[in-house]
């Protein structure tokens, strides 16, 4: 493969030949713009103003030179994360409050080339980036996610290289990935990815075994109906939930989680289903409501196998708000006092089997352990003593906090596909983020995680205490990453 820069140039040159005058004026610059530079922030103005010239062009050619430029930035932002990651794992605060301005400009510049990339809508423009998308593994993977999920405007007349590319046996976790997210788009033909969805059912990997639930779901095939009701009685929490409406996308019944109850429909109704005599793939998911009684943490189902609480021990987190029980007579108790009562009474009531840690951050980040621990009784005890020795200190670092929470995921610093031992994250605050003295802007912090979680491999939830919580961004978050939010606020209604 081509350095990243000569592609670039050679890409930009053929695209300037093809286009008129004007046109290629405007991508004569977007070359200079991007081309290969020791000092890429130097360029961040002017690679910015490239980006927006070429906003409403939809050219056969400029999906792959947004592709060439996407990668490049990537590159470079790559070695500043690296270096920012050492020092976030040190706890290096102000060698990381230096090193933070280094990484929001590329990835603003990421987050607006991604925008231009998903715009495109001709098939012609398309066409060359779902097939880059699936055949070349060099590229970052949230590009080639987004790529891949852009061929959904080819579902009426697929290239015969893509079709071809998507009945091709996988050679990796992040193969697979792409062409189940390139097959799902494309819906029933997406068909030749059957065999590798179907086939992905029994993978260890739950992002991926979910994955395949979404891209049977929309292919349409009969012979997707058994094994997805056979994997029923192997899936838990979130997961079963998606499996049971990929079923229900897939099928168009509406049937609860229950492996019994899909049996007993299959063999009274399904063979019509199964041969094709009944249209698939055109049902819609029936939000399953969580069974009364279940584990939660401040009200948010606790599902998860492996979970992760991020935990504020900022100083306002002193301040008073009202008990729970409302009683008139009840003193208020401190924010941080609520929540670290409510983080026992949830680790007292994890199963065991379950996996967990604790992030706490305020100007400084604390970690429970080094990777996650069971949740028996002399763990969640001697967790329980940890949280209450922690000392509230000044700041609200929730971007670090959130970047410490994907490395013990697993999640390292380059663009590409990850096995996470964490499925669930509970982020709690509760105020504004801060990075050094001032607000922490939430936009790049929402940037950020999309890019720590680009295979949607987990599950953020968020959970706000007082009145001055950053509703919004938490919300934001939350949806982003398949989560929910909760607000507890001073004085409950």
């Amino acid at each position: 493969m081509l350095p990243l820069s000569e592609y670039l140039a050679i890409t930009l040159t053929t695209l300037g030949l093809l286009v008129p005058s004007g046109e290629s004026d405007v991508l004569g610059d977007f070359r200079k713009a991007f081309r290969a530079t020791r000092n890429p922030e130097q360029k961040h103005e002017q690679r910015l103003a490239a980006l927006n010239s070429v906003k409403d062009f939809d050219d056969p050619k400029l999906g792959m030179v947004l592709v060439a430029a996407y990668s490049q930035v990537n590159e470079e932002l790559a070695k500043r994360e690296s270096e920012h990651r050492e020092y976030v794992l040190r706890l290096a605060r102000k060698k990381t409050l230096s090193l933070r301005e280094g990484i929001n400009a590329p990835r603003l510049l990421l987050e607006v080339a991604m925008d231009r990339i998903t715009a495109l809508r001709s098939p012609a423009s398309i066409h060359p980036i779902v097939e880059e998308a699936l055949s070349n593994r060099n590229l970052p993977l949230t590009l080639r996610l987004e790529c891949a999920r852009l061929a959904r405007f080819l579902a009426s007349d697929v290239p015969t290289p893509v079709l071809k590319l998507l009945s091709k046996r996988p050679r990796s976790p992040g193969d697979t990935l792409i062409l189940l997210t390139c097959a799902g788009a494309l819906g029933p033909a997406g068909r030749p990815a059957l065999k590798t969805a179907l086939d992905t059912l029994s993978h260890q990997d739950t992002a991926l075994r979910e994955a395949a639930f979404a891209a049977l779901s929309t292919i349409g095939s009969g012979e997707g109906i058994a094994p997805l009701i056979e994997r029923m009685e192997l899936e838990q929490g979130h997961t079963l939930k998606l499996l049971t409406a990929s079923l229900q996308i897939l099928t168009g019944q509406t049937i609860s989680s229950s492996k019994k109850a899909w049996e007993s429909w299959l063999k009274q109704e399904g063979q019509a289903y199964r041969e094709g005599r009944v249209p698939l793939g055109q049902g819609k998911a029936v939000v399953q409501d969580r069974a009364p009684g279940g584990a939660s943490y401040h009200g948010l189902p606790l599902e998860g196998q492996s979970v992760l609480f991020v935990v504020d021990v900022s100083q306002s987190m002193h301040v008073m708000m009202a008990r729970k029980d409302k009683a008139e007579e009840a003193a208020p108790e401190p924010r941080l006092e609520r929540a670290l009562a409510e983080l026992a009474r949830t680790l007292q009531i994890l199963p065991p089997a379950t996996q967990f840690n604790i992030v706490a951050f305020a100007g400084r980040l604390e970690l429970y352990a080094e990777e996650s621990v069971l949740a028996d009784p002399e763990q969640v005890q001697e967790a329980i003593t940890w949280l209450n020795a922690r000392k509230m200190n000044l700041g609200t670092r929730i971007h670090d906090a959130l970047e410490i929470a994907f490395h013990l995921s697993g999640r390292g610093v380059e663009d590409a596909y990850f096995n996470s031992s964490v499925d669930t994250i509970f982020l709690l605050t509760d105020g504004q983020p801060i990075v050094g003295s001032k607000k922490d802007p939430p936009a790049g912090i929402l940037r950020a995680a999309k890019r720590w979680n680009m295979g949607g491999q987990v599950i953020i939830h968020t959970v706000g205490l007082g009145d001055g919580v950053p509703v919004q961004f938490l919300k934001k978050l939350a949806k982003a990453h398949g989560g929910q939010f909760a607000h507890e606020k001073s004085k409950p209604k």
